[in-house]
């Protein structure tokens, strides 16, 4: 590593309010790293660019390795929490739950409705015959 990405670093440090020693306390890397590391002109290690990278979610790693790219990552929308999804679901399952017990009634209602009106009509029809009968008059 060169002295840019010590420098691309210092200014996430800077946007971030951080210092050498709240990075290395977060991060869990050894403390004293980043400091030895820049004096001496070498680069961090594999891992310990993995763990700041792991700790600034925010932090774009292109940027912060190749200098490539925006210091943060673009606004990505992040995933939904599960737990208020599942809660959504479940509630949802309920409401149609009960609209299917209310449509069930509604059929069962529908059908004795229909089963009044054929025994009207079947009345209204054995009437009209009768009347016809006595009467000689078709209604």
């Amino acid at each position: 590593m060169d002295s840019t990405f010590f420098t691309r670093l210092d200014e996430f440090m800077q946007y971030k309010g951080l210092n050498d020693n709240k990075i290395t306390v977060q991060a869990k890397i050894a403390v004293g790293t980043l400091g030895k590391q820049r004096r001496s002109g070498k680069g961090l290690s594999y891992e310990s660019i993995v763990k700041i990278l792991r700790t600034y979610p925010e932090l774009n790693p292109a940027w912060l390795i190749l200098g490539e790219g925006e210091m943060l990552k673009k606004n990505e929308q992040p995933p939904a929490n599960l737990v208020t999804i599942l809660e959504i679901v479940s509630g949802q399952n309920a409401i149609i739950k009960k609209q299917h017990e209310k449509i069930d009634l509604l059929i069962s209602q529908l059908d004795y409705i229909r089963t009044q009106i054929s025994t009207e009509q079947e009345i209204t029809r054995r009437i009209a015959e009768h009347l016809q009968v006595n009467t000689g008059r078709q209604w």
